[in-house]
């Protein structure tokens, strides 16, 4: 039997103690939508979230989250970043991949005490949301 879990929420008290639990903070009311999913099998782990956009929480993520390396959209790494993002098997239907509506990514990686951790956030400017996306395994 392969262990795995997927858990995605549809309640408010749980998405935003998650929210404050990747970032610090309480999400304010202007992030009217937040959607997570989290995937993991034996040791590694994928989490991911969108929210509603908002300049301000963006700024505090971004704050909270240091030390981030920027991938802008006219840069190779922007590519390489997208190309590793379609290998996962099973993002959820609501992940929208960084494409022409979004200048650049967040990111970093092996900033969590595991073999191996990347952390990509990016924020769509058609759609007017942000997401996360967080891999690691042992």
């Amino acid at each position: 039997a392969s262990y795995s879990c997927a858990y995605e929420s549809q309640n408010r008290e749980k998405l935003e103690s998650s929210f404050e639990d990747n970032f610090g903070f309480k999400p304010p009311e202007s992030v009217k939508k937040i959607k997570l999913k989290n995937r993991g099998y034996f040791d590694f782990q994928v989490h991911y979230m969108s929210f509603t956009y908002n300049s301000n929480v963006l700024k505090k993520i971004i704050a909270h989250d240091q030390p981030l390396k920027i991938a802008e959209s006219n840069n190779t790494k922007f590519g390489i970043i997208i190309e590793d993002l379609e290998k996962d098997a099973s993002p959820p239907s609501w992940l929208d991949l960084p494409n022409k509506n979004v200048d650049r990514i967040y990111y970093k990686n092996d900033f969590l005490d595991h073999t191996f951790s990347e952390y990509y956030l990016w924020n769509n400017k058609e759609t007017k949301m942000t997401y996360l996306y967080v891999h690691f395994f042992d």
